[in-house]
């Protein structure tokens, strides 16, 4: 499928059916559990059609298989992009100082999330950094960002399209790790990430488009499959300026700090970090 019509795809918007589907909120009673009501002081409702309210964990994911959500070398890069991922320096990575993991990353990491449906938003809730999305529903108000607004998660826009959500995010901060964290590839503030979620019984699927015209010659699109279960998330993550700090006593600047040569770190002192790491957790 060639991106141009994956992208109109994705970004078509009914107003009709949004208009239809806020009327119809409004006619259907008030909730009763909890997790609808997350997080309390919100205003609250009914979760509209398409029901996706839920815990999940990560499932499958295409089409690259195990090296999902894609292969880092497989990337078309613009010659900015490619100098700045030759450039990489692992340890000057923001991850290092508790910097939280941001879309397209974060959909392919190993941590659970929730979905919580309100009347106006949509709130996302992930084990992984205790990180929480807030996704305006179009059609409700929403404040607006400012010029100073930029953030890591950016800022989220959603509408319903019959049984899908999309999310539409933007005004992201520059991260050299905002396309892939792991491997270092960076992205700009005209980063914008688009995202369909819909169910079917207790499976959700993910259709993803990453665009950044500065560090992308060609925009990321990958899938995702989750598994819906009832198990409440691990939190808080919370993170330790510390011990995320602590790999970085173990790079080796002569070899280098990419991924291509282990990340910089002595192959022989990687595992005693890790030993202590395991040891002071336990503790």
């Amino acid at each position: 499928m060639k991106t141009t019509s994956l992208h109109s795809r994705l970004l078509r918007s009914p107003t009709a059916y949004r208009v239809l589907a806020a009327v119809a909120v409004l006619l259907l009673p008030a909730p009763s559990t909890a997790q609808d009501e997350f997080p309390p002081g919100l205003p609250s409702g009914p979760a509209p059609a398409p029901d996706l309210t839920g815990r999940y964990s990560p499932l499958t994911c295409a089409p690259n298989g195990a090296n999902c959500p894609f292969i880092v070398a497989d990337l078309i890069l613009t010659a900015v992009g490619q100098k700045m991922w030759d450039g990489y320096e692992e340890v000057i990575g923001p991850k290092f100082d508790c910097a939280q993991a941001t879309p397209p990353s974060l959909f392919a990491d190993p941590y659970r999330f929730a979905i919580h449906q309100l009347t106006d938003r949509v709130i996302f809730e992930y084990e992984k950094d205790d990180i929480i999305r807030t996704v305006w529903l179009t059609g409700w108000g929403h404040p607006e960002p400012g010029a100073y607004d930029a953030s890591w998660q950016g800022h989220s826009i959603g509408w319903y399209e019959d049984d899908t959500l999309v999310v539409v995010t933007d005004r992201y901060q520059y991260d050299p790790h905002g396309i892939e964290d792991f491997g270092g590839i960076p992205s700009s503030t005209l980063k914008r990430v688009t995202e369909r979620y819909r169910r079917d019984g207790d499976r959700l699927h993910l259709q993803a488009l990453t665009e950044d015209p500065l560090i992308l010659e060609e925009p990321i699109y990958f899938e995702f499959e989750y598994l819906a279960g009832p198990e409440p998330l691990i939190l808080p993550y919370r993170c330790e300026l510390d011990q995320a700090r602590f790999p970085t006593r173990y790079a080796d600047p002569e070899k280098g700090t990419n991924l291509a040569d282990f990340g910089g770190r002595d192959p022989d002192l990687v595992p005693l970090g890790v030993r202590e790491l395991e040891q002071r957790g336990e503790e």
